[in-house]
């Protein structure tokens, strides 16, 4: 059935995409995102219209079938835009059912790990992984622990920023930090932008919940962040409080 499905799945929806390429966009796609897979060259609105209609027609039966047709997809991506449409198909028409079991985490794991790039990795951890976070937290906290300690850059970022978009309600202070420490000061990849600028952002907006908080925690370990880091981080304390200083004089 999984397979039955993936190859129905794969071939509609490749000929959807094929139906609306566009050379001139396409190559100033790929040169934004420095990517060796060629685009299409589709906006990602179309994009995204275009799967949901090949997902009205061929929807995955469960889980597992879901699972593999987005492995299948990933693996097998001629485009880049197929690499896009795999990591969103668990959250398109009838498969919002199914986006929050388990079962899809290795599937998100490999896509982050193998697709080593920024775009991949920031839309993978601020939907799939933050619901998977949501609705299993007991399992989720540990494996985004040991990403953060872990040899893969990506996995690194995945985990420290998923949590970017939870209400105060689901958001986990103590794990956002845990997160965060392996890699600064001399940790692994400490040194490395994508890590730095990940540190800030996560930062950045956790200020907008508990400002103190953040402000606090960049004069504790103000020595291990980069300079990068702690603008980001800061970037909106300093400018609510550039605003109060004008109000006031």
């Amino acid at each position: 059935m999984s397979t039955s499905h993936s190859s129905a799945f794969i071939g509609a929806l490749r000929a959807a995409f094929a139906a609306h390429t566009d050379a001139l966009r396409a190559g100033e796609m790929q040169d934004y995102m420095k990517s060796v897979l060629p685009f299409h060259g589709i906006p990602a609105p179309l994009r995204r219209t275009l799967s949901a209609a090949v997902v009205k027609a061929h929807p995955a039966p469960d889980a597992p079938a879901l699972a593999a047709t987005m492995q299948v997809l990933w693996r097998t991506a001629r485009y880049r835009e197929e690499r896009y449409a795999a990591m969103e198909l668990a959250r398109v028409g009838s498969h919002a059912r199914l986006q929050t079991g388990l079962g899809l985490l290795p599937v998100y794991e490999e896509m982050i790990v193998s697709g080593a790039w920024w775009d991949y990795c920031d839309d993978i951890s601020n939907h799939a992984l933050a619901g998977l976070l949501v609705h299993h937290p007991r399992e989720m906290k540990p494996r985004l622990r040991r990403w953060a300690r872990g040899a893969d850059l990506w996995l690194r970022r995945a985990a420290m920023l998923c949590q970017r978009g939870l209400g105060a309600d689901s958001f986990d202070a103590r794990l956002l930090y845990d997160t965060i420490l392996p890699s600064i000061g001399n940790g692994r990849f400490a040194g490395e932008f994508f890590i730095r600028k990940g540190i800030g952002w996560a930062l950045r907006e956790r200020s907008y919940a508990a400002p103190d908080e953040v402000a606090a925690f960049c004069r504790e370990y103000a020595a291990q962040l980069s300079p990068l880091t702690r603008r980001e981080a800061l970037r909106v304390l300093v400018k609510r409080a550039a605003a109060s200083r004008a109000e006031s004089g």
